[in-house]
C-alpha cells in the first residue's frame, strides 16, 4: 500500500502510473471510461451533428480540457522533459488535443483527426499492468492484436466516411463506412459498396497495407511467445507433491518447495 509521504509532485507522479491502489486504478478508469466516452461521442456526431452541433462542440470542450490537465500533469512530473514530449504515448496525447484547437481557427477538416484518440488505449493496453498483474505475454499479445483490428478499422472507417460521405450515397455515416472497411479487410468484397473519390481509393489502399503489415506481424510474435512460454516447461514429477510441470531451469518445487531432479541427472543433493 502506498504512504503519502512524498511530495505533491511525486504523489501525482505516482498515481498517474499505479494500478494497484484504489486512487491508482480510479484515475485509470477515468481516463479509459473517456476515451471510449469520446470515441462514442465521434460515432454518434456522423449521425446527429446537424440536430444539435452546439452539445457537441461543448462536449468537445470539456473533454479535451480535461486532456490537456492530463498532458500538463503528465509533463509536470516526468524527470526527462524532451524524452517525455517525444515518446509516442505523448504523442498520441497531443494528437488528442490538437484538433480542437485548430477547429477554433475554422480548419473544420482537420477535426477528422480527433479519430486517432482511440489509440489512448495504447497506454493501458501496452504492459497489461492495468489489466492483471498475472496475465501471461502470450494473452496480452492477443489483447494487443484485437485492439489493433480495432483500431484499424475504426480509423480507416472515419477516413473512409470524410472522404466519401459528400460524393457516395452508401457511404452517408460511419456505421456504412464500418461495414466497407470491414468487408474489405476480411476480402470478403461483396461490391455492394465501394469508394468512388480517389482520395477514398488511396484510403482504402493504405488500410489495406496496414493491415497486411500488423496483423500477421503481431500473430507472428504472438507464435513466438506462445511458443517460448511452453518450450520453458518440463515434466519432472516431484516426489513430494506430486506437481508434474516445472520450469525448464527450476531446482526446487514451486508447490512445496522440495528438490526437483530428472533420474538421469542424479540428486544434486549427493553432489
Amino acid at each position: 500500500m502506498h504512504s503519502l509521504r512524498g511530495t505533491v509532485k511525486e504523489e501525482v507522479a505516482f498515481y498517474l502510473n499505479d494500478t494497484t491502489t484504489f486512487t491508482g486504478r480510479f484515475i485509470d478508469l477515468f481516463i479509459i471510461g473517456l476515451n471510449l466516452f469520446t470515441v462514442l461521442v465521434f460515432i454518434t456526431e456522423s449521425y446527429f451533428h446537424d440536430a444539435n452541433p452546439g452539445l457537441f462542440w461543448t462536449i468537445e470542450v470539456v473533454t479535451v480540457s480535461i486532456f490537456i490537465l492530463e498532458y500538463i500533469l503528465r509533463f509536470w512530473v516526468s524527470e526527462k522533459k524532451i524524452k517525455h514530449v517525444l515518446e509516442v504515448y505523448s504523442v498520441i496525447d497531443l494528437v488528442a488535443i490538437i484538433p480542437t484547437f485548430v477547429t477554433f481557427l475554422d480548419l473544420r477538416f482537420v477535426r477528422i483527426f480527433r479519430v486517432f484518440r482511440i489509440f489512448r488505449f495504447m497506454r493501458f493496453v501496452d504492459t497489461g499492468a492495468f489489466l492483471s498483474e498475472d496475465m501471461k505475454m502470450h494473452e496480452l499479445r492477443i489483447i494487443k492484436i484485437i485492439f489493433t483490428i480495432i483500431s484499424i478499422i475504426f480509423v480507416s472507417s472515419s477516413f473512409i466516411y470524410e472522404a466519401e460521405r459528400v460524393a457516395n450515397p452508401d457511404i452517408n455515416d460511419l456505421g456504412s463506412a464500418m461495414y466497407f472497411s470491414i468487408v474489405t479487410l476480411t476480402t470478403v468484397g461483396f461490391g455492394d459498396v465501394v469508394p468512388v473519390t480517389l482520395l477514398g481509393r488511396l484510403i482504402t489502399v493504405l488500410m489495406i497495407l496496414v493491415s497486411i503489415a500488423l496483423v500477421p506481424w503481431q500473430l507472428g510474435l504472438l507464435i513466438k511467445e506462445f511458443m517460448l512460454s511452453t518450450s520453458k516447461k518440463r515434466s519432472i514429477t516431484c516426489k513430494k507433491c506430486g506437481l508434474s510441470q516445472h520450469d525448464i531451469d527450476a531446482t526446487h518445487c514451486k508447490h512445496c518447495g522440495s528438490i526437483i531432479y530428472h533420474e538421469t541427472e542424479g540428486d544434486p543433493r549427493k553432489k
